[in-house]
């Protein structure tokens, strides 16, 4: 732990019904340099006794490329979180649970990069764990994981390292939706459509993360400007400005996909390279048009294959945001059963 504060979280800027602190610790990289990462910490105003405390850590889809984004200065102004996010931490804070909620894209919002949102996430659950006023009981403390689209990525690489990066940890249970389980795919998919500026985002975020991603090569003076305005912004700028573009009139080659770092990094950013150290209940729209569902669909036979218990709710109606909504009432449930001690379910 580096420094802590208590803060005033707000909803719509009015002040929520709990108490909080932001907690700076120590996080790594990508790379494994060391690194400053702030997380929130939030829990009921009268807490239950600190024995049956319990945790759990929410991965917005913080999905930017400035702190601006971050949930540490959101939450403390009250503007930007999407509704959907709060609605479901301050219920997890009303019904007895600390909620730790940590800006896991690192200082230089590194989006998009697996093992620095992972980093964050592992070494936030440890400064909760850890951190005397929130009273919990270090890494006995039972602890569950959630998040949706960009949190899911979080929350995903967070269970695969876990048992290498923080092996004392354990969590009862991770669940995830919309998730965005190959990044090729995704871009490949949504080049020159609505939704271009997040794979332009996401392209930015990676090349902070991997600089052997060359792009003072790569990029031509359009593509420059572009990464330039881009890496300023969070995601519902881009997401408009960049809307319908193509990567290929950004880059100095036919396809940057092809480019042989570019595909080592991302073969590095695929989900399903290692076994998750938790059970995991994944949540998806059939007809997600951002987070598709045939890598979902693969990756969670790959963790089948790899011997974990998964449940997978495959929901056939909705876009990537409503299936937010409609999917989040089963993944709170799971949750509380994990928590509650009750044995994992597996569609497997």
């Amino acid at each position: 732990m580096l420094d802590s504060r208590p803060v005033t979280i707000r909803a719509l800027t009015l002040p929520a019904p709990v108490r909080a602190w932001q907690v700076k610790y120590r996080s790594t990289d990508t790379d494994g340099a060391a690194i400053a990462d702030v997380a929130t910490i939030m829990q009921p105003v009268n807490p239950p006794a600190a024995g049956a405390r319990k945790l759990v850590s929410y991965q917005t889809a913080q999905d930017g490329l400035t702190t601006d984004c971050a949930p540490s200065y959101v939450l403390t102004t009250g503007t930007a979180l999407p509704a959907e996010e709060l609605a479901l931490m301050l219920p997890l804070v009303a019904a007895g649970y600390t909620v730790v909620t940590a800006d896991y894209e690192g200082p230089d919002s590194e989006w998009a990069a697996a093992a620095n949102a992972a980093h964050g996430v592992l070494d936030g659950i440890r400064a909760a764990q850890s951190f005397p006023p929130a009273g919990l009981a270090g890494p006995s403390t039972p602890t569950g994981l959630i998040g949706y689209s960009g949190g899911a990525l979080a929350s995903e690489w967070a269970n695969e390292l876990q048992p290498r990066y923080a092996p004392e940890l354990k969590f009862a249970g991770v669940a995830a939706g919309g998730v965005p389980a190959d990044l090729d795919y995704i871009a490949r998919h949504i080049d020159g459509g609505p939704f271009a500026g997040i794979y332009v985002g996401a392209a930015v975020g990676l090349a902070r993360a991997y600089p052997e991603i060359d792009t003072d090569t790569l990029l031509n003076a359009r593509g420059k400007q572009a990464f330039t305005e881009v890496g300023d912004q969070c995601i519902a700028q881009f997401t408009v400005g960049q809307a319908f573009r193509r990567m290929r009139d950004y880059t100095t080659v036919p396809q940057l996909l092809e480019v042989p770092a570019v595909k080592r990094v991302i073969a590095e950013n695929t989900m399903g390279r290692f076994k998750p150290g938790s059970p995991v209940y994944v949540y998806q729209g059939v007809f997600d048009e951002l987070a598709f569902s045939p890598p979902v669909d693969k990756l969670v036979r790959t963790y089948c294959a790899q011997g974990a218990a998964v449940q997978y709710r495959r929901i056939p109606i909705g876009d990537h945001v409503t299936v937010a909504v409609q999917g989040a009432p089963g993944a709170l449930a799971y949750l509380a059963d994990r928590l509650a001690g009750k044995p994992a379910p597996s569609t497997c």
